[in-house]
């Protein structure tokens, strides 16, 4: 009788088992590496979503910050004698367009889109220059000199120290009682802080105005004391807000992207602020200045209302362009109506809007208006991403791009509305 060997124990997977395993895991993985891939990409849209959202709201609170300060005058008078009237051809205390230019987009990749047309803003004030400095010597009355001490800013001074001589820079003393302030017209300021007041105060200047009569003089009227403070303002400077496309790399002079700029320049009669529209760079000239305020700046839109944002004068409720209402032109005609149209009847001043955007003897119409500007701004993302495609059956690369809207009344309006 023969022993039975014991039976074998058998261990593992089959081949079956492995190819089975492993086809499960690559669908499990491939899963997970699709959920992550969309995390990834849902956490960049919304991180630019986000960046674009803020872009637009931080230039827009800049340019409110400014608007809000548009027909600012120091100190408030008649600019009669400043501002023409009667055509569109000569600068008004208020214009608004659509620019004759589209904004090109280019990519270091050799990718170049070219934006729709965008509006400018354009609004005349005296600019507060924010420098501040103190007398370093005592000044008596009669004083053509003063040595001031400016610990920042200077730069800033410079550059409108060489702007149109029929705006000087004018210094104002601000130890004075409020009916004594001296404000004088600064003719230089030299390297250790000399300021040489404009001595040129008799004849007219450019605009017909009496050069020694108004309210800037060329010398001190009042004794002021060493350590005496002082400001600076630019009187009647043009202010404009556009688009325009910038490098803003030097290594790369070719990568342009459109920016929201705020461009100053004195105010010039008979004639209406345009700079050079050069695409490529930025063709400034010593009268007037620059400031970047965003980048990736797809559009801009600008409206006026003269009835508190109830009507507006340029666009239709849906957002299109009302016929004709590109070229300043036909705005001044529409302007001219609706100022006419604002105020009628026996109104105490009926007088003044009843002669529109003409009257000579008060051309800051806005005084006895109530303005209201809305302003669209919209930036767009750097790169185009299928995430972004209209059509996700089929995606194609594509840009997401943020509107932001803002209604501003600057307060130097209507300031004779109560009378």
């Amino acid at each position: 009788m023969s022993a039975s060997k014991p039976r074998l124990s058998q261990s593992g997977f089959s081949l079956v088992e492995l190819l089975v395993a492993l086809v499960f895991t690559a669908i499990l993985t491939t899963g997970m590496l699709r959920i992550f891939a969309s995390s990834v990409s849902g956490f960049y849209t919304q991180q630019e979503s986000l960046g674009l959202q803020r872009a637009s709201r931080f230039a827009l609170n800049l340019v409110e910050e400014e608007i809000i300060q548009a027909g600012y005058l120091f100190p408030p008078r008649n600019l009669s004698g400043e501002l023409s009237v009667g055509s569109p051809t000569v600068q008004p205390p208020v214009l608004v367009q659509q620019t004759d230019y589209q904004p090109v987009w280019s990519d270091p990749n050799g990718t170049t889109v070219i934006l729709d047309k965008v509006d400018e803003l354009q609004f005349v004030q005296d600019l507060n220059l924010e420098v501040e400095g103190t007398l370093t010597a005592d000044a008596a009355p009669g004083a053509s000199q003063a040595t001031v001490a400016i610990p920042s800013g200077r730069s800033t001074l410079d550059k409108y120290l060489t702007g149109s001589s029929d705006h000087p820079l004018v210094m104002v003393m601000l130890d004075s009682q409020i009916n004594q302030v001296d404000m004088v017209r600064v003719k230089s300021i030299d390297s250790k802080g000399v300021a040489d007041f404009d001595p040129n105060s008799s004849g007219l200047d450019a605009f017909g105005n009496e050069r020694g009569g108004g309210f800037f003089s060329g010398i001190f009227n009042n004794l002021h004391k060493s350590g005496a403070p002082c400001t600076f303002i630019a009187p009647l400077q043009v202010v404009r807000y556009a688009v325009v496309p910038r490098a803003l790399d030097p290594a790369d002079p070719k990568h342009l992207i459109p920016c929201l700029v705020r461009q100053t320049a004195p105010l010039v009669k008979a004639s209406i602020f345009a700079p050079l529209k050069d695409q490529t760079a930025p063709a400034q000239d010593a009268t007037w200045t620059e400031q970047i305020l965003a980048e990736g700046v797809s559009g801009l839109k600008v409206d006026i209302s003269l009835d508190g944002g109830k009507t507006f004068l340029r666009y239709n409720a849906d957002g299109t362009l009302k016929a004709g209402m590109d070229t300043w032109a036909n705005v001044y005609t529409g302007l001219d109506t609706a100022i006419k149209a604002a105020l009628p009847g026996a109104s105490v001043l009926a007088s003044h809007t009843s002669k529109g955007l003409s009257d000579p003897l008060d051309p800051m119409w806005t005084n006895y208006l109530p303005v209201t500007f809305r302003l669209d701004v919209e930036t767009r993302t750097r790169l185009a991403r299928a995430e972004y495609a209209a059509n996700q059956a089929t995606p194609t690369p594509a840009f997401r791009t943020r509107t932001v809207t803002m209604m501003i009344s600057p307060k130097n309006y209507a300031l004779g509305s109560m009378l």
